[in-house]
């Protein structure tokens, strides 16, 4: 594991050649690149979960279900990994500024890329009645704000990502800003099916009523599973910001 791995390399590394000390500084940085590394491979891992969870609600791909669990487990996996990389990092170089900023930052963004991989697995699990409706050859009536939602989460988890492993301000504020978007399309996605849902089950059978009402539940729940996942994204850019200013922006949110 990275802790012990890096720890022997520091302790290897403090006398090179002829007794020639490598300054601190420098393996700080690198321990700094390699744990950066690590993050983007996570949060790629996460974004394909996402993509997966999204493609098996709208196509009814239930192969896809066990690729998205399978895809958790090593995002959890890499989550302990991360968190205890940098934590090795703050006790062997107890670093200041801008690098003490970039380390707990990840630490925390590390965190929410985590949660977004739950929110994919909650979606996945939760469109079960839709997958296995439109496998079967049924029709979903999915609402439109349902497809714009997914849509849009994917692509503000995208803009996070850019922002984190970029460190860019501007991207990050894009990404805050973005978010008011999914949360009003959550909001008309879950009015849109509170509205249908006393008529959504007229001429069926009980069997048929019992399908239809699971149907309309699950949509509500993936909304707000793609809802999180924006909310999610909002805390990394804000964590961006942080980074690059030392400025704490999270409570300016709503005015």
């Amino acid at each position: 594991m990275f802790v012990h791995g890096f720890g022997d390399r520091v302790a290897q590394a403090r006398h090179v050649g002829e007794g020639t000390e490598v300054p601190m500084p420098m393996m700080l940085h690198h321990g700094i690149e390699e744990l950066q590394e690590r993050m983007a491979r996570m949060a790629a891992r996460v974004t394909q979960s996402v993509e997966r969870a999204v493609r098996a609600v709208i196509d009814g791909d239930p192969g896809l279900v066990k690729k998205i669990h399978k895809a958790d487990a090593r995002i959890d996996v890499e989550e302990v990994a991360v968190e205890k990389q940098a934590i090795n990092l703050l006790a062997l170089f107890q670093p200041a500024a801008t690098d003490l900023r970039l380390l707990t930052t990840i630490i925390k963004a590390n965190a929410d890329f985590e949660r977004i991989g739950d929110c994919a697995v909650n979606i996945a699990r939760n469109g079960r009645p839709l997958i296995k409706a439109r496998d079967n050859g049924e029709d979903v009536d999915l609402p439109p704000s349902l497809r714009e939602l997914a849509a849009g989460a994917e692509k503000l988890l995208g803009d996070a990502v850019r922002a984190f492993n970029l460190q860019d301000e501007m991207a990050a504020q894009d990404v805050i800003d973005g978010d008011e978007r999914l949360d009003a399309l959550y909001h008309d996605t879950v009015q849109s099916m509170l509205a249908r849902m006393p008529t959504d089950t007229e001429g069926l059978d009980q069997a048929g009523k019992d399908r239809r009402m699971s149907q309309d539940f699950s949509i509500i729940l993936i909304a707000k599973s793609l809802e999180r996942i924006g909310d999610h994204c909002t805390n990394i850019a804000e964590d961006v910001i942080y980074i690059a200013s030392g400025e704490i922006v999270r409570h300016r949110r709503g005015g």
